[in-house]
């Protein structure tokens, strides 16, 4: 059983160690992979060329469509807002982020 040795510092258990292996043996894999589509969608992006779509044996497989994005520039908006409008439409939101520590991070 893992156990909390201080404020905020769990001594993990051989069970959490287990887990935590599989995680990072699951990672390198993602990784491994994650190259190896990264070089499909090239290669498949280059076939297509300025096409949205590619088919094979009369059928669509493929679609690369050009979507238009908008966003809210921040950085123009403290230049040209007063701080108290900044303020009212500020959101502040809280979240955990998950990391290995590797040996030379720590």
């Amino acid at each position: 059983m893992s156990v909390e040795i201080e404020k905020g510092v769990v001594d993990f258990d051989s069970n959490a160690v287990a887990w935590l292996e599989n995680y990072k043996n699951a990672l390198a894999k993602i990784k491994e992979w994650q190259e190896v589509a990264d070089v499909a969608r090239a290669h498949i992006e280059n076939s297509l060329g300025d096409c949205e779509v590619g088919i094979w044996q009369n059928r669509p497989v493929v679609r690369w469509s050009f979507i238009e994005t908008r966003r809210f520039d921040i950085k123009r908006a403290k230049e040209i807002l007063p701080q108290q409008v900044l303020e009212v439409l500020e959101v502040i939101t809280n979240s955990r982020r998950f990391s290995i520590v590797e040996a030379d991070n720590e």
